[in-house]
């Protein structure tokens, strides 16, 4: 499949020097020979054909979704209209676009690097594209064009949890309050707890990787889904350790483990927590080793808790932490299921 997309490659590369070589052609071909009144022959250059008022099409190919969901996107369109850059995943970078019907999805162009695999890939992309829940992100579709593969996403308005806990203050600005964070923490949860209770074709428990803050997709009624759950399946464990320092377990971290577990996703879901309810960045902070300091000094729990959230800290606030805590056990077999963070989330 390697050598399937080199071919692609160079195909697509052979089609646009021979538009280009075209082109040339015919702004030759414009320029005209005639005789002025003094008899002089004058050379007459007409408007040459711009490079850009040509398209070129380059080869296209489903990995997943319906063909008649491909006529309302127009993917090779897609592919090379503008976009804007909303960020750069583990997977690939991420652009919002804007449709001529006026609606807005977003793609992602994945990583170069990551197409080792070309069948691989097609073979996960639509194994998680099948799975429909509220709780998560859904696939739209997902194709091959000049060699290079997308993924379409809906696109929610409000951003990622990330952008809500870490955004700029402006006029605009709203701090989440506690409610709002602790229903994104149990919606959070509930899209962990329903990937685990999936398994492979071949049997095989699914997992999340890493669980962060810029995966989580708030809609307009502060409802939350999971993205990128397909990124463990693509994305070599390595790489994803090495992205996204402060929120894996340690026995990845140190080697101790050569696969992501169930118990190394519930974690990374405590450092998710944590980051709720400080709302200090992972990357930034140790925040395991943050409230284990307090846990061991026997420091109030309280001012663990974002300013941003007001002074008043109640006991929600407090078990959640505690929640957090269970969650961030250096023995994986210590940890709760994700099934019971969700009971205690629920009743806290």
């Amino acid at each position: 499949m390697k050598l399937v997309g080199l071919a692609l490659i160079y195909t697509a590369l052979t089609l646009a020097l021979l538009v280009a070589f075209t082109v040339l052609i015919c702004i030759r071909a414009n320029k005209k020979k005639a005789k002025s009144s003094d008899g002089k022959v004058t050379t007459i250059t007409t408007t040459p054909i711009s490079l850009l008022e040509v398209k070129v099409t380059l080869p296209f190919k489903v990995i997943f979704g319906e063909i008649k969901v491909a006529e309302k996107f127009d993917p090779p369109e897609i592919a090379q209209i503008p976009k804007t850059r909303l960020g750069e995943g583990t997977l690939g970078t991420l652009f919002k676009v804007v449709l001529q019907c006026g609606s807005i999805i977003t793609i992602r162009k994945i990583r170069e690097g990551l197409i080792m695999n070309a069948s691989g890939l097609e073979l996960w992309i639509n194994f998680f594209g099948g799975m429909k829940d509220d709780w998560l992100l859904p696939i739209l579709f997902s194709f091959w064009y000049g060699g290079e593969a997308f993924i379409l996403y809906e696109y929610l308005i409000l951003g990622s949890l990330e952008e809500l806990l870490h955004g700029s203050e402006g006029v605009q600005f709203t701090p989440l309050n506690w409610e709002i964070r602790k229903k994104i923490a149990l919606y959070a949860a509930q899209a962990v707890a329903l990937i685990h209770s999936r398994v492979t074709k071949n049997g095989e428990p699914l997992i999340c990787g890493v669980i962060k803050a810029s995966n989580i997709l708030i809609r307009v009624d502060f409802s939350a889904c999971l993205s990128s759950y397909e990124t463990p399946y693509l994305v070599p464990l390595e790489m994803i350790v090495k992205r996204n320092p402060g929120r894996v377990a340690p026995e990845l971290k140190y080697h101790y483990q050569k696969t992501f577990t169930q118990k190394s996703d519930v974690y990374s879901f405590g450092i998710l927590l944590l980051e709720l309810i400080t709302g200090q960045r992972p990357s930034m902070t140790n925040l395991s080793a943050y409230l284990r300091e307090k846990k061991i000094k026997g420091a109030a729990l309280d001012n663990l808790c974002d300013t941003k959230m007001g002074s008043e800290v109640n006991e929600s606030m407090v078990e959640m932490i505690e929640i957090a805590w269970s969650c961030l056990s250096c023995k994986p077999r210590d940890r709760p299921s994700m099934d019971d963070v969700v009971h205690r989330i629920q009743v806290s």
